[in-house]
C-alpha cells in the first residue's frame, strides 16, 4: 500500500521539482539589490560601496586633485576636486575664502556627471583624502554641506569613511580608467536656511545662558591666538566662543570617531546647556572648512537640529570686530 502511494506521488513530486527549478532559475538571475544597500547613512564603508556601487543610483565623487585621481582611483569615480576656488567654493565679497558659489553651477557641474533630481533621485558618496592637518578630511563635509546649500536632500549624500585611503587599506581596486558621463537635468531649490551672517554671530555671542554656543572649529594654538593663520587679521577668537577643535573628529587614519566619542567631544566643551531640541550651536573656523565638519558631525551624525554655520568665519569677522584670547 506504501509502495504504491508513493508511486502515484512520484510523477507528481517530479513536475513539481521541475516547476520550482524553472522559476529559481530567472530569480537567482535578476539583479536583487542587496540589504544592506538599503541603509545609506551619513558615512559609508568601503564595503557598502563595494556591494552596492553597482545596484544604486549612486555617483562616487572624488574630491582630490587631479594628479592623485589620474594616479589611480576608484573605478567608475568622477573628479571634481575640492578648491578654493572650484565646483565647490568662490571667493566673496572682501576676499572671503570657501564661499557658497552660484547653485545653478553646483547644479551643472553634476548633471554633467550623471546626477539627476529628482526621478530618479541619485544619491552621492564623497570621497577625500587623508593627511595632517586634516585639511583633505574636511574636503567631504565641506562638500556635503555645499550640496546642502544647493537643495540636495542631506538624506542623498554620504562621505566614503577613511576616504581613498580606507578603500585602499581594505583592498578596494583602484583604476586609472576615466569613465564617461551620461549628462542629466539636475534642478532644485538653493537652501541659505542654516547658513548666518556676522551681524547674527554678533547678536549672539555672550548667550550661553540662553543656551546658544559659539564653537571655533580650529587648532588649540589659533583660538588662544598663540597662532595667527594668514587669513586672519588679528589673533584670538570670537568672544564667548569655545574650542572644539575638528581635526580631534576623525582617527588617525582618517575614519571618523564613532558617533559616542563625538558626542563626548561637544558635551567637554560646552557641557549640557544645549541639547538636540533646545538652543542654539553656531559653528565657525578660520575661512569655513572646519566648520563645515562640525555642522556635518552634529547634524548628520549625532542628529543636532538646531545648528548653524557662519561661513565667513574668522576671516570676516576680524576685518569688523575685536577678537577674544
Amino acid at each position: 500500500m506504501i509502495g504504491s502511494s508513493l508511486a502515484v506521488l512520484a510523477p507528481a513530486a517530479a513536475v513539481l521539482l521541475q516547476a520550482a527549478s524553472t522559476v529559481a532559475q530567472p530569480v537567482a538571475e535578476r539583479d536583487i539589490t542587496p540589504l544592506a544597500c538599503l541603509f545609506f547613512g551619513p558615512t559609508v564603508s568601503p564595503w557598502w560601496l563595494s556591494r552596492c556601487q553597482a545596484h544604486l543610483d549612486l555617483k562616487v565623487i572624488d574630491l582630490r586633485s587631479a594628479d592623485e585621481y589620474a594616479a589611480g582611483h576608484i573605478p567608475g569615480s568622477f573628479n571634481l576636486p575640492f578648491e578654493p576656488v572650484s565646483a565647490w567654493s568662490q571667493m566673496g565679497p572682501g576676499d572671503l575664502l570657501l564661499e557658497m558659489p552660484p547653485s545653478a553651477d553646483v547644479f551643472a557641474s553634476l548633471g554633467a556627471i550623471g546626477v539627476s533630481n529628482p526621478n530618479p533621485a541619485t544619491k552621492i558618496v564623497l570621497v577625500n583624502g587623508v593627511g595632517v592637518p586634516a585639511f583633505p578630511q574636511a574636503a567631504s563635509p565641506r562638500v556635503a554641506t555645499t550640496l546642502k546649500y544647493a537643495g540636495i536632500s542631506e538624506g542623498r549624500v554620504a562621505v566614503l569613511d577613511g576616504g581613498f585611503p580606507g578603500w585602499i587599506s581594505e583592498n578596494g581596486p583602484s583604476t586609472t580608467v576615466i569613465p564617461t558621463p551620461s549628462p542629466r537635468t539636475y534642478t532644485a531649490t538653493e537652501d541659505r536656511s542654516f547658513l548666518v551672517n556676522i551681524d547674527y554671530v554678533k547678536a549672539n555671542i555672550n548667550k550661553k545662558n540662553k543656551g546658544i554656543f559659539l564653537i571655533d572649529g580650529r587648532d588649540e594654538a589659533v583660538y588662544n591666538g598663540s597662532v595667527l593663520e594668514d587669513w586672519a587679521l588679528k589673533a584670538g577668537h570670537i568672544p564667548s566662543a569655545v574650542n572644539l577643535p575638528a581635526k580631534h573628529i576623525w582617527n588617525a587614519d582618517g575614519s571618523w570617531k564613532s558617533p559616542l566619542e563625538l558626542l563626548a567631544q561637544l558635551r567637554g566643551a560646552v557641557g549640557y546647556g544645549v541639547s538636540r531640541s533646545y538652543g542654539q550651536i553656531i559653528v565657525y573656523c578660520g575661512v569655513g572648512g572646519y566648520a563645515s565638519s562640525w555642522y556635518f558631525t552634529l547634524t548628520r551624525i549625532l542628529g543636532f537640529d538646531n545648528v548653524v554655520m557662519y561661513d565667513g568665519s574668522a576671516q570676516e569677522w576680524s576685518q569688523y570686530y575685536d577678537m577674544e584670547l
